[in-house]
Order: C-alpha cells, then sequence, then structure tokens
C-alpha cells in the first residue's frame, strides 16, 4: 500500500512537471510561430507595395505607350498587375483588364495605398496622381495586384507551422516524460531513503523509551524500597537515558549539516599530535578485547585547519567501527601521509571485511551491513553518516576499502594548512584560539 501511494505521488508529480514543460515550450512555440507569421505577411506585403510602386513609376514614364494598350492583352485579377484611370469624381475612366470596379472612395490623398474587396477577392491598390501634361486635370492612376497569392503562400506558411508546431510538441512530450522520470530517480532515491531513515530514527527512539517506561514502571513499583535495593535498575535506567542522549545529539548533528548549520572552531593543528592523543585513549579498550592499536605518523609535519573536537569525534567513530568489527587476535594501524595537498588518514584493520554491494552505502543514516549484530553491540547505523558530514564539512573527502576476509581501510583526506581555504571562507566557521590537542 506504501509502495503504491509513493508510486502514485512520483507518478502525478511526473505528469506535472512534463505539463509544465509542454506549457512553456507551447508559450515558446506560439510567440515564435506568431512572430514568424507575422514578420512573414508584413515581407510579403511589403514586396508586394514595392512592385506596385515599380509598376507604376514604369507607367508614368513618358516613354510608355500609352495606358489603354498596357496589359489589353490580359484580363482579370488573376493577371497580375492591372491599371485603372479614376477621373475627379471617383469614376472609373480607364479599365485595360477589365476589373470589375466602377468607382473607388473619393476621399483619396495620393499617393497611397489601399485595400480593397473586388469580386470578394482581396487586391492592394497604389493610388497615384497622372503626371502633369495630360489633357485632362484630375486624373489619378490606380496600379492593383490580387493578394490573393499572398493569403495563400500565408496559409500554407500557417498550416506548416501548425504542423511542425504539433509534431515538436509530440517530440517534446516524449523528450520531457524521458527527462522528468530521468530528473525525479534521485528525487525518488532520496525520498526513499528519507522514508527509511524517518522509520528507522522511530524505531531507534522508541526502543530505548520502551526499555524507560518499563524500567520506570518497575520502579514505580519499588518506590518504598531504598534505591540500593534496585541498584541495577537504575543504572539500566541511566544506561538507556545516556543511549537515547547520544542518539538525539547525533540526529540533531545530522540536521544541522544538511542545513548547512554544523558550526566548526577551526585552528591550525597538528595532525600527529592530535591523532596520536585519541590513540592513546583509544589503546586499553582496544587492549581489552584483545587487539593491537598501532600508530604509523607521517615522517613530514603534517598541519591541518580542523576543529580538534570533531576530528577527534571522526578518529573516535572511525576507530570503534574497527573495535566493533575486528576479531581478536587483530590489528588495527591508523597511518599518516601526505597525498599532494591533502593529508591522508588510513584506518585499517584486519577484520571481516565488507562485501561490495555494501560499500556504497555504508555512509547512509541507520544502514547497517548486519542489523542483528549492530544492534547487540549498541549501534545505531549513524557513525560513518556521522563522519561523512564532518569530513565534508572541512571540505576533504572519506571512502572505504574493503575485501572480505582481509579487513577495512577508511581514507580520510583534509586540506593541508598551505592549501586549505582560510577559516573566513567557510562561511558559518568561527576561529578558535588555540590548540586544544596540543594543549592535552
Amino acid at each position: 500500500m506504501h509502495c503504491m501511494k509513493e508510486h502514485t505521488l512520483f507518478r502525478r508529480i511526473r505528469w506535472h512537471l512534463v505539463g509544465w514543460n509542454i506549457l512553456v515550450l507551447t508559450l515558446i512555440l506560439g510567440f515564435v510561430g506568431a512572430g514568424v507569421y507575422v514578420l512573414t505577411a508584413h515581407q510579403l506585403m511589403a514586396q508586394v507595395d514595392h512592385d506596385l510602386v515599380t509598376q507604376s513609376m514604369t507607367l508614368h514614364d513618358p516613354g510608355h505607350r500609352e495606358h489603354d494598350d498596357v496589359g489589353s492583352e490580359s484580363h482579370g485579377l488573376n493577371s497580375g498587375f492591372f491599371l485603372l484611370i479614376i477621373g475627379p469624381n471617383g469614376s472609373v475612366l480607364a479599365n485595360p483588364q477589365g476589373i470589375e470596379l466602377t468607382r473607388v472612395p473619393q476621399t483619396l490623398s495620393p499617393p497611397q495605398f489601399l485595400t480593397m474587396t473586388v469580386n470578394n477577392q482581396p487586391v492592394r491598390l497604389f493610388i497615384s496622381p497622372q503626371p502633369p501634361g495630360n489633357s485632362e486635370q484630375g486624373l489619378l492612376l490606380v496600379v492593383g495586384k490580387s493578394l490573393t497569392p499572398v493569403q495563400q503562400a500565408l496559409h500554407r506558411l500557417l498550416i506548416g507551422l501548425l504542423l511542425g508546431g504539433a509534431g515538436g510538441l509530440g517530440l517534446s512530450f516524449i523528450g520531457a516524460w524521458f527527462l522528468a522520470g530521468r530528473a525525479l530517480i534521485p528525487i525518488e532515491q532520496a525520498f526513499r531513503r528519507q522514508l527509511e531513515f524517518v522509520a528507522d530514527a522511530s524505531h531507534e527512539l522508541r526502543t530505548p523509551l520502551t526499555v524507560l517506561r518499563a524500567t520506570a514502571d518497575l520502579l514505580d513499583q519499588h518506590r518504598q524500597e531504598p534505591l540500593s535495593a534496585n541498584l541495577q535498575l537504575w543504572e539500566d535506567f541511566r544506561h538507556d537515558l545516556a543511549r537515547l542522549e547520544r542518539l538525539a545529539n547525533d540526529l540533531l548533528l545530522l540536521a544541522r549539516a544538511d542545513l548547512n548549520e554544523l558550526d566548526l572552531a577551526v585552528a591550525p593543528v597538528d595532525l600527529a599530535l592530535i591523532t596520536e592523543d585519541v590513540i592513546r585513549r583509544v589503546t586499553p579498550l582496544a587492549i581489552q578485547r584483545g587487539l593491537q592499536l598501532q600508530f604509523q605518523p607521517s615522517d613530514e609535519h603534517l598541519e591541518v585547519e580542523v576543529d580538534p573536537d570533531r576530528y577527534q569525534q571522526l578518529l573516535l567513530i572511525l576507530l570503534d567501527n574497527a573495535l566493533k568489527y575486528t576479531p581478536p587476535p587483530g590489528t588495527i594501524t591508523v597511518t599518516l601521509q601526505r597525498h599532494g595537498r591533502m593529508a591522508q588518514i588510513r584506518v585499517r584493520d584486519t577484520g571481516e571485511g565488507i562485501a561490495p554491494e555494501h560499500l556504497p552505502r555504508l555512509f547512509d543514516r541507520f544502514y547497517r551491513v548486519d542489523r542483528a549484530r549492530t544492534r547487540q553491540q549498541g549501534g545505531a547505523g549513524l557513525g560513518l553518516a556521522i563522519a561523512w558530514s564532518i569530513v565534508h564539512a572541512h571540505r576533504g573527502t572519506i571512502r572505504l576499502e574493503s575485501t572480505l576476509g582481509q579487513g577495512t581501510t577508511a581514507i580520510v583526506e583534509l586540506p593541508l594548512t598551505s592549501s586549505a581555504v582560510s577559516s573566513h571562507a567557510f562561511g558559518r566557521v568561527k576561529a578558535r584560539a588555540g590548540n586544544q590537542a596540543q594543549q592535552a
């Protein structure tokens, strides 16, 4: 049922994306098509007017034959140009092509262009005064041409634009449907992971809350007894409360990282000193588990600009994972070295290793390779997600390399101080005076 709703949701979003794309494209094609049509119509009419003026100038030429003989071999509107001689009162005095027109409007002020309908056909007229020297004064020379060919050309252009636009929209629909589907793939994946995150977070929160509720109920039943009589219940209560607090803090850190609000108090740090300090504190735990913890510093002095607290948290997460998944007797090795303009921290264990299909998702929140075992060890599956957020907040990189049966290596690269961006460029980063690791 949940998958059906999710599928329906993304299908509706896909249709909305395609609809908006087609709408925008339709408007663009409409404006472009209208522009092409209007421009073409204007150019065709301008060409007709130019031809009429040229023909009129030819007829005004004194060397031209008499107007009565011009074009007498052709008749009708479709004979090309036609000629009319208009008298002072607007009556037609000469009509060599036999145009069905007896009068023209008398409110003419030549030279002038005029569009009229003659015999249900549009015609374009150019009216100009007869040159001086004619036997009769006040005559007008009218040269005309049918606009039917122009209208037919515009009609064909309109049909072509409509068919081309429809075909373009059809192809665009197919392309928009394909691209919308491709664009929604990462969104669907992020949405599913978000749903998984919410479900896992709810489960992780519900478990300690349930235990806390049960422990509180037991303590309430023995409220008359001294606390020392129920010391184990009290210790369990405090343990689960601390676990719940850690989980809430981890979720808050990840939420701030998502909003780019993870504040870092950065300072230049000697990488070897701060790493050695963390290893010194973790070594007793490694010995207790029958593991050997080794440190191999770089021959070069490596100084990075980091938040010391966050770096220690990062290293503790990586060491904690190595300790959990390395059976005794095993070895965990922390190596520092220079890699170009970056300082590289490698945490390698000789544990079970991780199958290749799990590696791409290990930095996802609440993702566990072995859920049952991780729960028994007290993990919530947030450690590597937090490590990823810390590293990327420092503009570094982190990746895992693993081989089944041979172990896993976590590789972190952080910019060296000489090549790192100044702390002022970090946006929400605050400078911290002093080096906490060196002070320790």
